[in-house]
């Protein structure tokens, strides 16, 4: 790429035009210092300078919020550290923008690449939501340079403390973050990634499912809560073991009252195949009620405060209230039953009424039969059977 020498001024920075292809303009006086202008109109000043044969490359910033005489500071710091490196013979240069901080870091990742990933019903992503809500107050505004790999260490040994599953997802959100701007901006290839070797904490693998008992007592506690349209989300989850988002987006058109089945389209399913699920006739019972409770929504669940969605979304205060009025609420979140966990019950409970565990597999739209094994528990009554079995010959 050839390069246009010229001495430049705020003058000639704000008067230049942008052409059909990019243009390079070397500063006269500091040959280090560009200023990149874009077919589009976009201008940026950029610190260019070879070291051991490679060309090192950082910009400084637009030229809407970076003036010229910043520019000439930044280039003067990087120009000095490269000939520092060079001087005490190192291989690589960790040059990295003097401005950048974390923050600036997630907001690139968040605007070029997290925007782009699917979300149900379109909500903030999750990582977006984890690191405002537990990294931005805490390292939002360290400066790249200044996050060593002790200072990341030191960070996530203060998050354990949150439980491994709030742990791994800010590891996985930070190193995602780092890792996007190493891979995919050139401007910062350089960049290490302090939270590269830090490790998640093992998980603990759930296999919380209800009792009959304890369905029992939810069904009652559900009937008793604030909100009975949210309830019945619950009740549909529980006879249909079907994901909460499904029964959330389920529509009118997609249900046949007469067949007793629900159509579940491809575009709502994990698999992206889609699925016909026969329902219960507890099921059926609710959806009659509710058809003639809703009106004229598409929508089973309709949202009552004018959801974007169209659809009721959220439900947590509600489960809240249903496990506490059961008696099933445990301060340790692994004990206590989430919602999640009715779709293990269905299939436990197919299964531990002597269901083959292909049928199973196909109520719950999986697509390999150890997906299924998951879900599937004994309870201590068959684990009981099966030991005293094992001895009967020795009565």
């Amino acid at each position: 790429m050839s390069e246009i020498k010229v001495l430049l001024s705020e003058k000639f920075v704000a008067s230049v035009k942008p052409r059909k292809t990019l243009c390079v303009y070397c500063d006269k006086k500091n040959p280090n210092l560009k200023l990149y202008v874009r077919p589009s109109g976009a201008k940026s000043y950029v610190f260019r300078a070879k070291q051991n044969g490679k060309d090192k490359k950082r910009k400084l910033g637009d030229v809407s919020s970076t003036n010229l005489s910043t520019a000439k500071l930044l280039v003067e710091s990087y120009a000095g550290k490269i000939n520092i490196e060079s001087t005490l013979g190192l291989s690589e240069s960790r040059l990295v923008d003097v401005q950048l901080t974390v923050n600036d870091v997630f907001e690139r990742y968040k605007n070029d690449e997290l925007k782009y990933r699917s979300t149900i019903a379109g909500r903030t992503h999750h990582f977006e939501i984890a690191y405002n809500l537990h990294l931005k107050s805490q390292v939002g505004d360290y400066l790249v340079c200044d996050v060593t790999k002790k200072v990341a260490r030191t960070l996530f040994m203060e998050i354990e403390k949150k439980g491994y599953a709030t742990h791994n997802k800010l590891l996985s959100c930070l190193k995602s973050a780092f890792n996007y701007l190493i891979d995919f901006e050139e401007d910062y290839e350089s960049i290490l990634n302090p939270f590269d070797r830090i490790k998640k904490m093992p998980g603990i693998n759930r296999n919380r499912y209800l009792t009959h008992e304890e369905a029992s007592k939810l069904l009652l506690a559900l009937s008793q809560v604030s909100n009975q349209n949210v309830a019945d989300i619950y009740r549909i989850a529980l006879f249909t073991g079907a994901r909460l988002s499904n029964v959330k987006q389920m529509l009118w058109s997609d249900i046949d009252l007469q067949s007793g089945t629900w159509f579940i389209p491809a575009t709502q399913t994990k698999t992206k195949q889609h699925y016909e699920i026969p329902l219960h006739s507890l099921a059926m019972d609710i959806l009659r009620i509710r058809q003639h409770a809703v009106g004229t929504s598409s929508f089973v669940f309709p949202s009552r405060n004018k959801s974007k969605y169209g659809y009721i979304t959220g439900g947590d205060p509600i489960w809240k209230q249903a496990i506490k009025l059961a008696g099933l609420y445990h301060e340790n979140p692994n004990i206590r039953p989430r919602p999640h966990d009715l779709r293990r019950t269905f299939a436990t409970w197919q299964i531990q009424s002597g269901a083959d565990i292909s049928v199973v597999s196909k109520a719950l739209c999986h697509t390999s039969l150890k997906h299924t094994m998951i879900y599937a528990h004994t309870n201590t009554s068959q684990i009981r059977s099966a030991i005293d079995g094992a001895f009967d010959f020795l009565k």
